[in-house]
């Protein structure tokens, strides 16, 4: 073997193409993910977010509609929820894609149902208001959990050993 097939194949094994041309440096990293694609994936989570927080804001305001005594805004609302954070895991390709607008969504219902100095509560302790906060997180939960894991179980956990075995 002589010098050049020895620098074709060290350069082989480093991931620089044989013809000596190096990538251009930052273009893409040992993952195989390019700065664009990681910034579209953050651009896309905060999206999600924003849109679990002016979901739950929203909410917030039209829980206490009823048709009768039927809560109906609420419960429709807690369906939504579900349906929110369900599509919007399953659109990300896991779970953190669910978890982030549940989180924020928890969140601003969480901050409304706190009751101001000056005496305003937006979410009440009604009926109504016990579906929404505690059907939504229980939604959101539901949601969540119905989205199937990104990875392999443990994978977390056991990093490479669990992608080693066959």
């Amino acid at each position: 073997m002589d010098e050049d097939d020895e620098s074709q194949v060290s350069l082989a094994k480093n991931g620089l193409p044989a013809d000596g041309a190096a990538a251009d440096p930052g273009m893409e990293r040992p993952d195989g993910e390019a700065p664009l694609d990681a910034f579209l994936s953050g651009a896309a989570y905060a999206a999600l977010g924003l849109l679990g927080a002016v979901f739950g804001l929203l909410g917030s305001f039209a829980q206490n509609w009823t048709a009768g005594p039927v809560p109906a805004a609420s419960i429709v609302l807690v369906g939504l929820v579900f349906v929110m954070v369900r599509l919007a895991g399953t659109g990300m390709g896991g779970r953190l894609g669910a978890t982030v607008p549940a989180v924020m969504w928890g969140l601003v219902a969480f901050v409304m149902s706190m009751r101001r100095p000056e005496g305003d509560l937006i979410v009440p302790g009604t009926t109504a208001g016990y579906i929404f906060i505690i059907g939504g997180m229980l939604a959101a939960v539901a949601g969540v959990m119905l989205v199937p894991a990104a990875r392999p179980p443990g994978d977390w956990l056991l990093g490479k050993a669990a992608r080693t075995r066959g």
